[in-house]
């Protein structure tokens, strides 16, 4: 058993707990980032699925550190798995963090140590027992790093392969000339099926909720077009934070129905053909706020999608007359040629809110209706409630315990509180990047640098002023929770079941997730509470304490 005594641990090893590897190193700090895998990367160690792509458009998927941008050259506007592992490996490479990481170590508790002013941590792995002891903890789990399935009956008889997206083997499975199923037509369900669709024998999607898919607009990107555009990074990952969805452009500054008939449908097709989030985070002001503005949005996209599908019972499948909830209030999934892969006449699309699975079945899946025979078995997000037990799910599988020994399933049982969207009251000294009741749509390494930022700054502050112990106030929690409902019932997302809520796990409450005031005002009040002297917390000072 090893144990080891360090300034900060952090646990994760993708965008987030990078980030402050890199900058408390920076300080001096002594620190170690503990991951759960066998190398770098967080979601995309594991995001090795077909089709699996970021759906942020380059420079802004990328750490801001000129010694890392300036070295390194993508080639697509929307990076896939492989490209982005390669990046990983390069600013591993780049920086020499292996040095201060552990690989292959499950966290198995982490307990708060109210004499010393500590936090102690234990984890499993391959190398065996693995014990540390930190002033300050970082969570960087992200905010979708535990994969949920529910219960699917008859699973374990199937005799083919299958797989959850979340989770796909390294090895990968072969789909080509295959009998193909995929439960879903989420985020992942919509890559794999475009990328699979040509080359299977034959291939089932089976759909409750169709994906509002939007246009990526893919292309490559040459080292020359990269080389010329360099000298305005900066200016660009200023804009970020500056912005309501942390993208380089913003909304309309205006309500939709100020302009006339002839000049929303212009607009609406700009943004279209811009491709990637333009026509959902650069529309109108109130696409977000407003039923008359969003459901005028849906007509143009329903339009936009029909003309693209051949058959008239899978277009009304795919695009209804009806919106399935408001536009943009689930992420927009951004595709490539989704929905021409359903004019192929060996695709069937089977709707399984009217048609529902029973089973599965050692052949393939059984419906209400009838059994659909499969070699390949593909569970991707949203139908059937699987997907990912987002926020606060990797949390809960977790043996944290704050002061005088609380669980965090204790102290969440009835609500989910935070301070900030990053820091717990009743557990000093810890804090989390990308989590529970964080800014969202943000793009997540610029996400991440916010809320890093943050805690860094803060780290420091304690530091030198002495301070071992700090913790949020219950009253600026539940301050922050009433903040956060507040602006979430503002807008049209509590009429969406989504991961915003958290609606496709049973057992979790229905509530507010995520911040929804926009990423600039949050960074705003991010800053407040530094320059106010931290009024949320308080504070404690051992004696003869050491950082």
């Amino acid at each position: 058993m090893i144990k080891e005594t360090y300034d900060v641990i952090i646990v994760g090893g993708g965008f987030g707990g990078i980030y402050h590897l890199i900058h408390l190193r920076n300080l001096g700090l002594k620190c170690k980032l503990i991951e759960a895998e066998s190398d770098l990367g967080g979601t995309w160690y594991w995001n090795t699925y077909p089709g699996a792509r970021v759906d942020s458009e380059i420079p802004i998927y990328e750490f801001t550190l000129p010694e890392l941008w300036k070295g390194w050259t993508w080639t697509e506007r929307f990076p896939g798995w492989q490209e982005l592992q390669a990046y990983f490996a390069y600013v591993d490479d780049k920086l020499n963090l292996h040095k201060d990481c552990r690989f292959n170590s499950r966290v198995t508790h982490t307990h708060w140590d109210d004499q010393l002013h500590v936090w102690h941590l234990a984890c499993d792995g391959k190398d065996g027992v693995y014990k540390a002891t930190a002033r300050h903890l970082i969570m960087c789990m992200g905010f979708a790093s535990k994969s949920y399935t529910p219960k699917l009956k008859g699973l374990e008889t199937f005799q083919g392969e299958w797989s959850h997206t979340a989770r796909w083997p390294k090895e990968g499975i072969e789909t080509s000339g295959k009998r193909v199923g995929v439960i879903g037509t989420g985020a992942s369900g919509v890559q794999v099926i475009q990328e699979i669709g040509r080359h299977v024998e034959h291939l089932t999607v089976f759909q409750r909720t169709p994906n509002l898919a939007i246009p990526m607009s893919q292309y490559r990107v040459s080292e020359q077009v990269q080389d010329h555009f360099k000298p305005v990074y900066e200016d660009i990952y200023r804009k970020l934070p500056t912005t309501f969805g942390s993208l380089p452009f913003d909304w309309i500054p205006r309500p939709m129905m100020k302009d006339s008939e002839e000049e929303r449908e212009a607009t609406l097709q700009t943004l279209w053909n811009r491709g990637g989030f333009h026509f959902w985070l650069a529309n109108y002001q109130d696409l977000l706020l407003d039923k008359a503005s969003n459901d005028a949005v849906y007509a143009f996209w329903r339009k936009k999608v029909s003309e693209r599908i051949k058959d008239p019972k899978k277009r009304e499948l795919l695009a209804p007359p009806v919106a399935p909830h408001p536009f943009g209030c689930k992420r927009p999934c951004q595709e490539l040629h989704f929905y021409e892969v359903f004019n192929q006449d060996n695709v069937d699309l089977v709707d399984i809110s009217l048609n529902p699975i029973l089973e599965i079945t050692p052949k393939g899946v059984k419906t209400k209706d009838k059994e659909y025979e499969l070699d390949v078995l593909i569970l991707a997000t949203a139908e059937l409630d699987i997907g990912f037990d987002t926020y606060t799910g990797a949390f809960m599988d977790l043996d944290l315990r704050g002061l005088d020994g609380e669980t965090i399933q204790d102290h969440w049982r009835e609500r989910t509180t935070t301070y900030l969207g990053m820091t717990i009251d009743n557990f000093p000294n810890l804090y989390f990047v990308h989590g529970p009741q964080g800014p969202a749509p943000c793009n997540a390494p610029t996400c991440v640098e916010i809320q890093g930022s943050w805690v860094i700054q803060t780290i420091e502050y304690l530091r030198q002023h002495g301070i071992t112990k700090f913790t949020p106030t219950s009253h600026a929690a539940l301050t922050y929770k009433r903040h956060i409902d507040s602006l979430f019932n503002a807008t049209l997302f509590p009429l969406t079941k989504s991961l915003h809520n958290c609606a496709n796990v049973a057992e979790k409450e229905n509530e507010a997730y995520n911040y929804f005031g926009g990423v600039s005002v949050y960074k705003q009040e991010l800053m407040e509470e530094i320059e106010r002297g931290y009024p949320g917390f308080q504070r404690e000072a051992l004696r003869m304490a050491r950082l």
